[in-house]
């Protein structure tokens, strides 16, 4: 659960920051959406994870987070 949940926030909410931020929030407005973005995507990482996992799984690949997933395996 962890790890997924850092995975999402790492990868999304900078990007989301970005996006916010290019639309023209800032200062608190920003904050709250960053934080409440974090508190989100903290919440959704494991039901993500595990909908990532079913997807794979129904394309005959292995679940994620043992390796790379690769199409030469």
């Amino acid at each position: 659960m962890f790890w997924d949940g850092l995975a999402l926030v790492s990868f999304q909410v900078p990007i989301y920051a970005a996006i916010i931020a290019v639309s023209g929030a800032s200062g608190r407005g920003l904050l709250m959406g960053v934080l409440g973005a974090t508190l989100m995507m903290l919440a959704l990482g494991r039901p993500y994870g595990a909908f990532l996992n079913v997807v794979r799984t129904s394309f005959g690949l292995s679940p994620g987070g043992d390796r790379p997933m690769s199409l030469q395996d």
